[in-house]
């Protein structure tokens, strides 16, 4: 077995002293090109949870029949994603080219997760539009709260 495989941590602390050491003809390539591919991945999913816990709150805040007692709580939620958004699109620009993916992927996921949340409650909610009622700039308007049904 590898180091990769046996201790990562060791394994990364020995790349980044070749990459210092400018030993690139020592290093393990293939395992850094994906390592490197991850983080930038770990980035959009990110990018993509924020917005599902964006959209879930929305569409219970929205489509709600039962109580209106967790409002607090899911507009909390969603200023809280706001901000987390806002931080890695400024501390990375190039997330902007994955938004309008990232965001309708999270909306299909969110659809799930808000009717299994109401459900769960007895709350017998408004049907959910297929496609997101909300432009990317409205879910990212600390100002913007959807008038509910």
């Amino acid at each position: 077995m590898s180091l990769y495989e046996t201790d990562f941590v060791k394994w990364a602390e020995e790349q980044a002293a070749l990459l210092t050491q400018r030993r690139f003809d020592l290093l393990d390539l293939e395992h850094l090109i994906e390592e490197v591919d991850d983080l930038a991945g770990r980035h959009r999913d990110a990018l993509e949870s924020y917005f599902r816990v964006i959209f879930i709150h929305l569409l219970k805040l929205t489509y709600t029949k039962g109580s209106r007692e967790p409002e607090r709580a899911w507009k909390r939620s969603v200023e809280n994603a706001r901000d987390e958004i806002q931080f890695l699109l400024e501390d990375y620009p190039s997330l902007q080219n994955h938004i309008a993916h990232l965001s309708a992927r999270a909306y299909r996921k969110a659809l799930v997760k808000a009717h299994k949340e109401l459900r769960d409650y007895g709350d017998d909610h408004e049907p959910f539009p297929a496609d997101c009622p909300w432009t990317i700039a409205e879910l990212l308007d600390h100002e913007f709260w959807p008038v509910s049904n």
